[in-house]
């Protein structure tokens, strides 16, 4: 690995995003729970951190034939639950620690009553008192050990390439894409110098991968099985990118009123972004929803039934600048605005 900006491994008191770190920080904590979900392709835990007790959930069916019985309740009653569940899950990909940060910040905030930068959010925290909130900082500790940088601010869009990605072993015609890299997965390992925070020891991005196969990643299966067990009124998959914040469109791979709830929160937190001057680059879908794909969030839906959220932070770079805490700012405003709505809309959620 090459260090492409010294300035990429120093941050500010209040980002913690560094893996040793992260789990000191963890291990200072006193959640309701704190527990491994699993290990990673290398190895390494996979910390989940739980305020709020967790409600009992008595099943006699699994959630498909549930669902084509037209019991649902089998698998889940949401009228059994009294208070709503919010499952966030960060850095899947280890070169982006915006969430990482976020959620350590919500978990001192949780405990304290302000953010590391001694903040108060009074409303997050009233509706955080009245619910379940699980934590995943670090689900991919593999890539965030080997991208090792603590943040991109200041940096170009070929450092996230790079940071992200990696790079190929052999010259090619053109500088590589994103897209080049898409096309193998799990990665071949001799194929690249450096591989990226994107991928686990394997060469696998957990965000795309053969997730009806035996042979998933560890990460991914730990991730699936923590959210089957907590079936959350909605989940939050948090990445970082370029542009300004968004929530990603409707994935075409889950039901017409899951699209709809996808398109409203995205609507709500870009609002509370912009009131704000965080600078959302969300757009409102138009039309039919057409994403090919099928990608982490969505096999989170269908393995629960909850609501699939996933949020690009951006990395501040220099083609969208972004100072630290302003990206603090749109992660913390980011959990109040979906608590708030799994808060207000979790029993239409399950219907």
């Amino acid at each position: 690995m090459q260090i492409r900006n010294p300035s990429f491994f120093e941050a500010p008191p209040f980002w913690k995003s560094d893996w040793e770190e992260v789990n000191a920080f963890l291990d200072g904590l006193s959640p309701t729970e704190d527990r491994e979900i699993g290990r990673s392709q290398g190895g390494r835990p996979i910390r989940a951190v739980a305020y709020g007790e967790k409600e009992p959930i008595h099943r006699t069916n699994n959630r498909f034939s549930a669902q084509l019985a037209r019991r649902t309740d089998e698998f889940f009653d949401p009228k059994k639950r009294t208070r709503p569940v919010m499952v966030v899950i960060s850095t899947i990909h280890g070169g982006e620690t915006e969430g990482c940060a976020t959620c350590l910040n919500y978990a001192h905030l949780i405990e304290s009553g302000a953010d590391l930068r001694g903040r108060r959010w009074e409303d997050l925290r009233a509706l955080t008192a009245e619910a379940r909130v699980v934590l995943v900082p670090l689900a991919q500790p593999d890539g965030r050990i080997r991208a090792a940088v603590r943040h991109l601010v200041g940096g170009t869009p070929a450092d996230m390439l790079y940071y992200g990605q990696g790079e190929p072993r052999e010259k090619l015609p053109e500088p590589p894409t994103w897209e080049w890299f898409l096309r193998h997965n799990p990665i071949p390992l001799d194929l690249v110098s450096y591989l990226g925070g994107y991928y686990n020891d394997a060469g696998v991005n957990i965000d795309l991968d053969d997730f009806l196969s035996p042979g998933m990643a560890p990460e991914t299966a730990a991730l699936l099985a923590l959210v089957r067990d907590e079936c959350p009124d909605c989940v939050l998959v948090l990445h970082a990118h370029g542009p300004g914040p968004w929530i990603s469109a409707p994935k075409a791979f889950v039901p017409r009123n899951i699209q709809f709830h996808q398109a409203q929160v995205g609507a709500l937190v870009a609002d509370r972004h912009r009131r704000e001057g965080l600078r959302p680059a969300w757009r409102a879908p138009s039309g039919t929803v057409d994403t090919p794909y099928f990608d982490f969030p969505t096999a989170l839906h269908h393995v629960s039934g909850s609501l699939p959220l996933a949020f690009e932070f951006p990395h501040g770079l220099v083609t969208h600048p972004y100072t630290f805490d302003e990206i603090l700012d749109i992660g913390l405003t980011l959990f109040e605005e979906s608590l708030r709505y799994a808060t207000t809309w979790r029993h239409i959620l399950w219907r």
